[in-house]
């Protein structure tokens, strides 16, 4: 964002500086339209000059300069506008308001024990809809999106095309790798989209209902790596406390519910976090995911004196082209009525 905003900035007073070279052809026109007029004069061999002993300019004549005063303002007034002129404090607001976002990686588990139903329908679809409000509420940030059950995979990289994360997030379900729950690989995945990143504020939020239990990459292993290159996680363990109904295989291959205890390695998930300057949450239903994702939100605009941006300052040349439109048109018509002329 922030190299965004000085090519525009550069962009911007370039086109300023461009224009006003413009203002040289003026002066030029002023010349080249006196040149014009003396050439065109005709010359009348006279016995004396009595006649002319009292020297004056008539109305005409008058008029005639005054007409090309008219028109060198005109074209004055026109390359002004078409430099976009600006104040020096408009570009000040400019620069402050056009500032670095963050970039945010979703890392979402997405293991069959997220269809546990003490969320409403389940923990996933809970978890994809606060996710997706959480996204609508961050327009300036990129974010990405990885999954991971026993493997992890980068399911949308870092975009500021917020309409098309939406909809990968929207896809997202269970069994889209391998069984089991990798944090430790979910989390190397999605530090690894953020290494390239320059951003002011890197950070992870990684959601899961489980132990770790599968993957080649020990999660803390892959915490010191995202606090190596200044990559903040949080964490956040889905479930509630005591019993859930959790999707299991019967003998028939059918899938029954039963209630089983929920486990989640929260000690695990507070390491991670505290290692990587992060903080760990437990969402115990909807509504606190909810409150999580508005803290970890609230956390991050902090970070950042701004986050609003603005990529064009104040338009100051509506009143300079309309008084250059309008001279031009004065010229126009004086050439037309007063100053008409049959060669």
């Amino acid at each position: 964002m922030s190299e965004i905003m000085n090519i525009a900035v550069f962009e911007y007073e370039y086109t300023f500086k461009l224009a006003l070279w413009l203002l040289l052809l003026i002066p030029a026109l002023g010349f080249w339209l006196v040149y014009s007029d003396r050439k065109g004069m005709r010359f009348v061999n006279l016995s004396n000059t009595k006649a002319f002993n009292k020297s004056y300019f008539s109305g005409l004549q008058i008029i005639r300069y005054t007409n090309w005063l008219l028109l060198l303002a005109g074209l004055t007034f026109v390359i002004l506008a078409l430099a976009r002129p600006y104040l020096p404090k408009d570009i000040e607001d400019y620069k402050k308001k056009n500032i670095e976002g963050i970039d945010i990686v979703i890392a979402m588990d997405v293991s069959s024990s997220m269809l546990a139903r003490d969320f409403k329908p389940d923990r996933l679809e809970s978890a994809k809809k606060v996710g997706i409000e959480f996204i609508e509420e961050r327009p300036s940030d990129r974010i990405g999106l990885v999954v991971y059950e026993g493997e992890a995979f980068t399911q949308v990289p870092l975009t500021n095309d917020h309409e098309l994360l939406i909809d990968l997030f929207e896809d997202i379900e269970t069994g889209m790798v391998t069984p089991g729950t990798a944090i430790g690989t979910g989390l190397a995945v999605s530090v690894n989209r953020l290494i390239e990143s320059d951003a002011k504020s890197k950070v992870v939020i990684l959601l899961t209902d489980g132990m770790n239990n599968s993957g080649d990459i020990d999660p803390m292993d892959a915490a010191r790596v995202a606090k190596q290159y200044g990559v903040c996680v949080y964490t956040i363990g889905v479930g509630t406390k005591g019993m859930a109904e959790v999707p299991i295989s019967s003998f028939f291959g059918e899938v029954i519910y039963d209630k089983r205890p929920v486990e989640i390695d929260e000690e695990l998930l507070t390491k991670i976090a505290n290692t990587t300057g992060g903080k760990y949450f437990r969402a115990t239903d909807e509504e606190r995911l909810r409150a999580i994702y508005d803290e970890i939100d609230l956390l991050e605009k902090s970070k950042v004196k701004v986050l609003e941006y603005r990529m064009n300052p104040p338009e100051h040349y509506y009143g300079l082209l309309f008084w250059g439109l309008v001279l031009i048109l004065l010229n126009r018509t004086l050439n037309y009525t007063l100053l008409k002329s049959v060669v």
